[in-house]
């Protein structure tokens, strides 16, 4: 039941705040393509891409159609927010006060701190 109704919540955010609405357009564009190769039937699928997506098209007659098209027109969508609240609300019994004490740290020059390079084994070989 949660998978069914996560699936469905997000192909509602897809289609509503996406572009992905466009892919319901897919039909037409292949019933455009059959028409265009009625007319030129020497008119390959990526010819026909071509023509209407890749150049400037011209007007051919079928101008209305050619803007229904997938991706040719921006629809309008927009976004919104599920004012759905899924956490419990937590509220605070008493305020507990913190106390930071002020340490003083001592930091150390370094001509007082014994060097740990003469003690490494990674040293350059003496002779």
């Amino acid at each position: 039941m949660k998978a069914s109704i996560s699936k469905f919540l997000i192909i509602v955010y897809l289609f509503s705040a996406t572009e992905a609405s466009q892919l319901l357009k897919l039909p037409l564009l292949f019933s455009h393509f059959v028409e265009h190769q009625q007319k030129d039937p020497s008119m390959s699928f990526g010819g026909f891409l071509h023509h209407h997506y890749a150049t400037e098209h011209k007007d051919d007659g079928d101008a209305a159609t050619d803007n229904k098209l997938p991706f040719k027109s921006h629809d309008h969508c927009c976004s919104f927010v599920f004012p759905i609240s899924i956490f419990h609300t937590i509220q605070l019994s008493q305020i507990k006060t913190i106390i930071i004490e002020k340490k003083n740290i001592f930091f150390a020059s370094s001509g007082n701190i014994i060097s740990a390079y003469l003690a490494s084994i990674w040293q350059p070989p003496r002779f």
